[in-house]
């Protein structure tokens, strides 16, 4: 049977994604939204095959060979801004939605479930070096507007955002490289914004453009999406997640259960698991690898003691002393969802 226009059409979006990066799980054909299977997720650095990657619709990429930046009437070529002192980052990036699916009851919007999210190392250049090159900062300029090339559909409206002038200052990089190897158009070359600790909807791709304003932006993606109890999502909340743990175990036998934790705070000052829901806890090992906004990851040795059906928890505390709750807290949107992470495991004599 021959396919209709948008089968067609969600193959042929499918296709260049699944060839470049197969074991990412396709969320649907248009645009393109792939997340990681958890259990890959288990490296300090997430290897850009297995990184996921999120789009509103399909990109439209800048062409390279023409492409600057502009900063106002300032305009910057790539190979300009590399002459500029470099920067360099490794923190995790998530998706605002990373865990909606796992919202009750269900919300619209991509059914992410864990894999949206990845810890990498970014290079570029200070978003603050690049302001004062092109002729510094106004002290009434409180907010940096972003644009990116890519164009929505009829009238969908156009993904512009804004970021507080303080926190674009501070630590934010515009990055040409992820992982040592230059950016990939999935995930936004020639270059996209870094923001530390914050979610990713304000990680703007394939920027052409920054603006420095008094008032921040407005628009549906500021004023009415990714906003989380009447105000603007930032920080990234606690979490943990288990990748690594046995379907099934001998009682008195040991196992090492392993994953991986994050906060916004912007580190991890303990994980911990439970087998018996939650009444008591143990500490897991910190892998000594970490940086600010980056995700630590842990290990556990655990013994089974008796024989039957088994549930293990982590979770997580950050250096700000925030526990990482049982529940998420539901929200129309699917956001922030960072509730306790549990696996089952059945257990032998």
């Amino acid at each position: 049977m021959p396919l209709d226009r948008r089968e067609f059409l969600r193959f042929a979006v499918a296709a260049p994604l699944a060839a470049t990066q197969p074991h990412l799980l396709q969320m649907n054909g248009y645009p393109q939204n792939a997340e990681t299977p958890l259990e890959l997720l288990t490296d300090y650095i997430t290897p850009i095959s297995l990184f996921f990657v999120r789009s509103h619709w399909i990109p439209h990429p800048p062409d390279l060979k023409s492409w600057k930046l502009a900063v106002d009437d300032t305009t910057f070529t790539l190979a300009e801004l590399k002459t500029m002192p470099r920067a360099e980052a490794t923190c995790v990036l998530q998706c605002a939605g990373n865990g909606r699916g796992l919202h009750n009851p269900i919300v619209p919007g991509v059914q992410w479930r864990y894999g949206a999210v990845g810890n990498a190392r970014w290079r570029g250049v200070r978003v603050k070096d690049v302001l004062e090159r092109a002729g510094g900062i106004k002290p009434e300029a409180k907010h940096l507007h972003l644009f990116g090339s890519d164009v929505p559909p009829g009238k969908v409206p156009p993904f512009h955002r804004s970021i507080e002038m303080e926190k674009a200052l501070d630590d934010c990089i515009l990055a040409w490289e992820m992982n040592g190897e230059p950016l990939t158009a999935a995930h936004g070359a020639p270059l996209r914004l870094v923001v530390p600790g914050w979610a990713g909807d304000h990680w703007m791709k394939w920027l052409v453009r920054l603006s420095p304003r008094v008032e921040a932006q407005t628009g549906f993606y500021m004023d009415t999406a990714y906003r989380y109890e009447g105000k603007p999502l930032t920080e990234i909340a606690v979490k943990s997640n288990i990748t690594t743990a046995p379907r099934r175990a001998r009682a008195g036998k040991a196992q090492t259960i392993r994953g991986f934790a994050f906060s916004g705070a912007p580190d991890v000052e303990k994980v911990e698991i439970s087998d018996d829901d939650g009444a008591t806890w143990s500490a897991a090992a910190l892998d000594p690898r970490h940086a600010p906004h980056a995700w630590r990851l842990w290990s556990y040795s655990w013994t089974p003691r008796t024989p039957g059906a088994a549930r293990l928890f982590a979770r997580a505390t950050d250096s700000r002393g925030v526990a990482q709750p049982r529940e998420a807290v539901w929200n129309p949107s699917g956001y922030i969802y960072n509730a306790w992470h549990s696996v089952d495991v059945e257990v032998t004599a």
